[in-house]
């Protein structure tokens, strides 16, 4: 396959974003298949490692992966070039460039769209999750060198544009816009992170609801506008913003032909913290358990206890199980008592990931399951009530009131590793259980409940 020739702009975050590996070595511990390609086993063998060097004692460097190989991993779910002191045998011996792509590449993603490259990051990593580091800005030249083997050529040229919803074909710059029109909600500072993720999910609707005529030309920009204003001014009068005079500043929207309203049936409970349905959390605590549950590379699959973790997660009785190795030793009910709304580094950390993911539109599409626009992007808010789920069984297991930096970057790292990755995310009982939650009212109704 051809490498990369086409002239592409690489689009990456600016400087929020900050990353350097920090050599922990837990993303060579059976946390993830690496996977390789066909260049990087004629490397691996030419580099001639001896079984003796490795520890193997007759097994093989890799094993089969779909049509392909992944790296061999030792009995532990270790990855056999991982060395006592957390580095990469390969890296440490032949130098970076010599290691696989895959392994190279993490955190980053390249998400293609049309004549653009962007770059995300996975949170899956303490170095992304506490934002340790040089600004990712800085990882440009490197990033570049990758670009030129990571994409193949034929994919990024031929990219078909996922819908916006249904049958709705938008272009390329016309999502773009409306991605910047959700950073604009997202980053509106004069409200609380949670009244914010709200607004997102109220804009979801909105333009979910927009007329043909909306997406004509200028309409498009004006429509956008009014939006994010409706959405704006309804969270502004909500109960949980903390000071109810922040609104006199904004200005009623303009009128057009195609303005913009929020359904007349919610705005009897704007922004109101009323508890889901016990359908709703039963459904939430079966999707935490998919979340929550790692299995490691190698690792024989148990699935009796798996389905064991879902009844008890569906019960949500009792003491919580361990989801995974290190998991917090707390029970449901101090999991659902109030933490109060992120403040501080803890709300600043939760804006950064989702940020991050928004801004490089690899939350839909090819980068996500193939699902559309606005389903991706739902599923993407759809995280921070897990997220804040997860942060809250951290502080209630350290007795504290609320949630800390540290909790939410913990929780960070379970609910991204699995999000937009695992395959049982993406089952048909799973998407219709996701979309059973992200419907409007129960997904805010989950944000508000567990964000505040």
């Amino acid at each position: 396959m051809e490498p990369l020739r086409i002239p592409l702009k690489l689009i990456m975050q600016p400087g929020f974003q900050q990353y350097d590996c920090t050599g922990c070595g837990e993303c060579c511990r059976g946390r993830f298949a690496i996977v390789i390609n066909q260049d990087d086993r004629d490397r691996i063998v030419e580099q001639k490692w001896s079984e003796e060097e490795l520890d193997l004692a007759g097994k093989p460097l890799f094993t089969p992966h779909g049509d392909g190989f992944q790296l061999a991993h030792r009995a532990d779910s270790s990855c056999v070039f991982l060395q006592d002191d957390g580095r990469c045998r390969i890296h440490a011996v032949h130098g970076e460039a010599a290691k696989p792509l895959a392994c190279r590449m993490f955190p980053f993603q390249f998400v293609p769209l049309g004549n653009q490259i962007r770059v995300d990051v996975r949170f899956n990593c303490e170095a992304t999750s506490g934002n340790l580091g040089r600004p990712i800005t800085e990882h440009r030249a490197d990033l570049l060198e990758l670009l030129k083997t990571a994409v193949p050529a034929e994919r990024a040229a031929n990219m078909p544009v996922p819908p916006l919803h249904g049958s709705v074909q938008l272009t390329w710059d016309q999502l773009s816009r409306i991605t910047k029109t959700f950073e604009r909600v997202l980053l509106d500072v004069s409200l609380n992170i949670t009244v914010r993720i709200a607004a997102c999910v109220d804009l979801v609707e909105l333009i979910r609801e927009a007329p043909p005529e909306a997406f004509v030309g200028k309409a498009l920009s004006e429509y956008l506008d009014e939006a994010a204003s409706v959405v704006t001014e309804d969270a502004i009068n909500s109960p949980l913003v903390a000071d109810p005079h922040v609104g006199a500043r904004h200005g009623e929207p303009p009128a057009t032909h195609a303005s913009p309203a929020l359904p007349p049936s919610d705005q009897r409970a704007r922004g109101g913290k009323v508890a889901p349905s016990g359908t709703h959390l039963a459904a939430f605590r079966q999707v935490l358990a998919i979340y929550g549950c790692v299995d490691k590379v190698g690792a024989k699959a148990r699935l009796w206890n798996r389905l064991g973790l879902q009844l008890r997660m569906l019960a949500g009785k009792g003491q919580v199980p361990t989801l995974q190795e290190g998991f917090p030793n707390v029970r449901f009910a101090d999991i659902e008592n109030a933490r109060g709304i992120p403040s501080g580094e803890a709300a600043l950390t939760l804006e950064r990931y989702l940020h991050v993911h928004l801004m490089s539109m690899g939350f839909f599409g090819q980068s996500f399951y193939n699902r559309g626009y606005l389903d991706g992007l739902r599923s993407l808010l759809f995280t921070y009530p897990l997220i804040c789920w997860f942060a809250r069984a951290y502080a209630a297991a350290e007795g504290m009131s609320e949630i800390n930096r540290s909790c939410v970057e913990r929780a960070l790292m379970i609910v991204d590793h699995q999000h937009g990755i695992a395959s049982a995310l993406d089952s048909p009982t799973e998407r219709y259980r996701t979309n059973f939650l992200c419907e409007r009212a129960t997904l805010r109704s989950l944000i508000i409940w567990y964000g505040s």
